[in-house]
């Protein structure tokens, strides 16, 4: 290679588009908090979480994007707390609190339900930390 040929800049390969979950995945392997999966490990929604609506504001949706939080993560939260029952109630707010755990991650819901049908989500926050039996 000639010093001429060394100064020209390399022609750049042009990453592949991968989705946010994927990002997301991606991310958390590389900081050992998540077991790398694909997508189709991951639990379908069921009919009524796909049919669910949720009232989100803006600022919220901007931190959900910063957290690779999807909305179908939410509409899990939501359709196991309902399901279940587990699920924190904050009494005089009709406010709702609920963790659901996909693979290696929790995710977070504090919600209230509206009289349109579905969910105004009011807060979302996930964590992706697993201890095991001890590891402290």
């Amino acid at each position: 290679m000639t010093e001429d040929d060394k100064k020209k800049p390399q022609a750049q390969e042009i990453p592949h588009q991968i989705s946010r979950r994927e990002f997301a995945i991606g991310s958390m392997a590389m900081l050992s908090g998540y077991v790398q999966t694909d997508a189709a490990s991951i639990p379908p929604l069921s009919a009524e979480a796909q049919a669910m609506k949720l009232e989100i504001s803006e600022n919220l949706r901007n931190v959900m994007e910063a957290y690779h939080i999807l909305e179908e993560d939410l509409k899990r939260v939501i359709d196991h707390a309902e399901k279940t029952g587990e699920k924190l109630y904050q009494p005089g707010k009709n406010l709702f609190l609920s963790k659901l755990r996909v693979k290696e991650a929790y995710f977070y819901a504090e919600y209230s339900p509206i009289e349109e049908g579905g969910f105004r989500i009011l807060d979302t926050y996930t964590h992706r930390l697993l201890i095991h039996e001890g590891q402290l």
